[in-house]
């Protein structure tokens, strides 16, 4: 993917959901949900990737896959070179520290009954990092001041409700930055806000990538946020990888059906660029025991014969570009 030490390696990573149906489904052949499915990536030091795909395809159970927020079926991840998955629960903790998430939904994911001071410092606490009162109020002050919320003290003594949607997003990554963590997995963090405040998060975000030397992981179904704020991608279909590659190469040159499509319904801010968009007929399938062969072939305009038969692997097709894809 590139030469930059990875901080991050996902190797062959799978969560399988076993899928019950009614009272005798223990006498019925086992179904699943691969929700991930054998998927494979590699996150640089210092950089940052996007996830990105339809509603479905995997993204979300596969960032909390990485950190153990749930068990993965098989696979591994790999975090400065200590496979996640061997943890015990106790060094899993320690290094949460290090590995931090912001959810997409902050009004679901913040207490209300806590003030901002309370829920910032909560990781602190939990971590019993700092004992000290004093240094604790201070700390959380800083917090609130590194994601531009000003003054400080008068957020921190306030609660949710008395927070816009965009200022709740900035405790939500306050929260994450308290713990000085090296990698950030941000879960569609702005598609819950208005299009005037995505903007600024998404400034912040990297204004603060670049203050405290992040790793991010941003996952979204828009590609024109994951082009505003990486510089790799990772398209997800059905969970599976089905291209990756630097962003700008993909964006300009899409080389799988699937990411085609999605290009092509990119806004552009000009009424009169015309242009061809790709709509994809039909609904994304059910995961459940997916038919063989390319599982996005149902809706593909370019199918062959080939892919009936087999899955696509995903090989790499130019230096730097891994698609999935007979054609």
């Amino acid at each position: 993917m590139t030469s930059v030490e990875p901080i991050l390696e996902v190797r062959n990573l799978k969560k399988w959901f076993p899928v019950r149906s009614g009272l005798l489904s223990f006498m019925q052949e086992k179904k699943y949900v691969k929700a991930v499915d054998d998927v494979s990536f590699d996150v640089p030091r210092g950089g940052s990737i996007a996830i990105a795909g339809e509603s479905g395809c995997g993204k979300t159970t596969l960032a909390r896959t990485i950190l153990r927020l749930i068990e993965p079926t098989s696979g591994s991840a790999y975090f400065e070179g200590v496979n996640i998955s061997d943890l015990t629960r106790e060094e899993l903790r320690l290094l949460r520290l290090k590995m931090q998430i912001i959810f997409q939904n902050p009004f679901e994911v913040l207490d209300p009954r806590l003030t901002v001071e309370t829920l910032v410092g909560e990781g602190l606490t939990i971590h019993k990092i700092e004992e000290n009162e004093a240094e604790l109020r201070r700390r959380v002050l800083a917090a609130l001041e590194n994601v531009r919320l000003m003054p400080a003290k008068d957020f921190a003594r306030r609660y949710t409700h008395e927070l816009s949607g965009g200022q709740l997003q900035r405790v939500a990554i306050a929260r994450s930055l308290i713990l000085e963590p090296k990698l950030i997995i941000a879960d569609e963090p702005v598609s819950m806000l208005d299009a005037s405040i995505r903007t600024e998060i998404m400034n912040l975000m990297e204004d603060l990538q670049e203050e405290h030397g992040l790793t991010y992981i941003f996952i979204t179904h828009d590609l024109a946020q994951a082009r505003y704020i990486a510089d790799y991608i990772v398209i997800m279909y059905l969970g599976r990888l089905v291209e990756t590659g630097p962003m700008e190469e993909v964006i300009m040159d899409p080389l799988h059906p699937y990411t085609k499509a999605l290009v092509s319904n990119i806004p552009i801010p000009d009424p009169t660029h015309k242009r061809h968009r790709i709509m994809l007929p039909g609904e994304t399938p059910t995961p459940i025991d997916l038919p063989p062969g390319c599982r996005f072939k149902p809706r593909c305009q370019e199918f062959g014969p080939q892919c009936k038969a087999e899955e696509p692997e995903l090989v790499e097709v130019k230096p730097g570009r891994f698609v999935a894809c007979y054609l």
